[in-house]
């Protein structure tokens, strides 16, 4: 058994059920050091994301006795550096499967390797580690539900409890840079009562949560105008709760199958993201490559997106989506289809627009999820269908916020149109209320429908049998 040993935290900001931190101490008999790095690139890209997980992070350190060690560098063979020079023998942690977790993984474990320590990296921050569930006919799954009912059938592995009374005494604090202080000292800039922060939290909400559901999670889920949604991407994001304890408490729920098929969603999509690592920004179908876009270059489409991302397209629900967005950092699921939708097939800018606007904002900002579920809508992804996904906003406006209740909630200029007009005021009576439409949706969804046949015209059928399938 190793003498001293680096617990590396990286997407699995938790104790309980942690694997690595697990096997660290049925490993090691001495010191455990658990870390963390602080990458400033990454901390960049989305300042309330990073407030995000600097809460979860003093939440880990107050957990930890205060002993979470910081370390501040775009390097993440840092940590290596930090076991040398602790003493310690090896290194643990979790391992990360999207283009930029792996990267960081092999320069760590190459790093460590010349300085004589060894790295033990398993476990994953999904339900089974991608890369492991093969067809039976070989390679992998590109479609969601084979995929899905391979998973169910393979199973994956329940939590497992960590036993504190093995860290009495034994975690170890040795450096704390100064600028990871400062860091860890930020403001808050989301609801911490909206999403929790640790894993008891997490736990908490979510069983709080499929009690009020009472088995209509499936009924209730596509209606942001109700608490029909977990709300626990952002504690997936970092890993502060692991899909295996939400599967395992919606497991036991009644109706609790829809919401283990949505963490499968995740499951899936990291998949595809760790096979093909190239989709993160680039079309999983290439014959997408030839598509006609827009031009953001364009001053009318500048504005346009600019109209998008601010909320004030003319289209209710659109607008209030993306407010709920740049106001709390999260966007409802639903919303999320419509607002991609509208860019994607009513704009006609390319899907990576949005994506990267979506990863600049949101909490969880999951690049395989956010990004994939972004092809998904513009047909470009694994399931596509890009002739019959073309989200009229004042139908699904209809639909899912039938009285206006959210849209108000976001949108306090129609607090007294009525709930027939506030789907479409320029159209119903309400003009002048509110914003004009900055674009007609009827004739967009009929370029957008020329556009798709176009495409299809370009290609042989037997080379475009994916694009046109539903």
């Amino acid at each position: 058994m190793g003498s001293r040993a680096v617990i590396w935290f990286r997407r699995d900001l938790r104790i309980e059920d942690n694997r690595a931190l697990i096997a660290a101490i049925n490993a090691t008999s001495g010191s455990l050091l658990p870390v963390f790095v602080m990458d400033p690139h990454l901390l960049s890209v989305s300042e309330r994301r990073s407030s995000y997980l600097m809460a979860v992070l003093r939440g880990l350190d107050s957990e930890l006795g205060g002993k979470l060690n910081l370390i501040f560098s775009s390097d993440p063979a840092a940590v290596v550096d930090f076991a040398v020079s602790a003493g310690a023998d090896e290194i643990y942690a979790t391992s990360d499967f999207a283009p930029l977790g792996v990267a960081r993984e092999k320069l760590v474990k190459e790093k460590a390797s010349e300085a004589s320590i060894v790295t033990k990296f398993g476990d994953s921050p999904y339900l089974i580690p991608p890369g492991r569930l093969a067809r039976d006919q070989g390679g992998w799954y590109k479609v969601f539900t084979p995929f899905y009912k391979a998973l169910m059938k393979n199973g994956y592995e329940d939590p497992i409890e960590v036993d504190h009374s093995a860290l009495s005494g034994r975690l170890e604090l040795n450096r704390r840079d100064e600028e990871a202080e400062r860091w860890l000292a930020s403001p808050v800039l989301f609801d911490e009562a909206q999403f929790p922060t640790s894993n008891s939290e997490a736990v908490v909400s979510l069983a709080n949560f499929l009690e009020r559901s009472n088995g209509r999670y499936k009924e209730l889920r596509d209606f942001p105008a109700v608490e029909g949604t977990t709300k626990l991407s952002p504690a997936l994001r970092f890993g502060v709760v692991h899909p295996r304890q939400i599967v395992a408490l919606a497991s036991d729920a009644p109706g609790g199958e829809p919401l283990v098929r949505e963490v499968v969603w995740r499951d899936f999509y990291a998949n595809v993201l760790y096979q093909m690592p190239h989709t993160n920004w680039k079309n999983f179908n290439p014959n997408f490559d030839h598509i006609e876009v827009d031009s953001i270059d364009d001053p009318n489409k500048a504005a346009q997106f600019q109209a998008w991302k601010d909320g004030r397209t003319g289209y209710p629900i659109v607008d209030s989506a993306m407010r709920q967005l740049n106001e709390t950092g999260w966007m409802h699921n639903r919303l999320r289809m419509i607002a991609a939708s509208f860019l994607v097939k009513d704009i006609h800018l390319p899907w990576q627009l949005g994506a990267k606007y979506f990863m600049e904002r949101l909490l969880d900002g999951d690049i395989a999820s956010n990004n994939h579920s972004w092809q998904w809508v513009a047909g470009s992804g694994t399931d596509a269908a890009p002739y019959f996904r073309i989200f009229n906003p004042i139908i699904q406006s209809e639909k899912f916020d039938p009285e206006g209740e959210f849209i108000k909630r976001y949108i306090p200029e129609l607090a007294e149109v009525s709930s027939k007009a506030i789907h479409d005021p320029f159209n119903r009576g309400a003009a002048g209320v509110y914003f004009d439409p900055i674009l007609d949706h009827v004739a967009a969804r009929n370029e957008t429908l020329d556009r798709y046949q176009r495409l299809k015209e370009l290609f042989a059928e037997s080379e475009t049998k994916s694009i046109t399938r539903d």
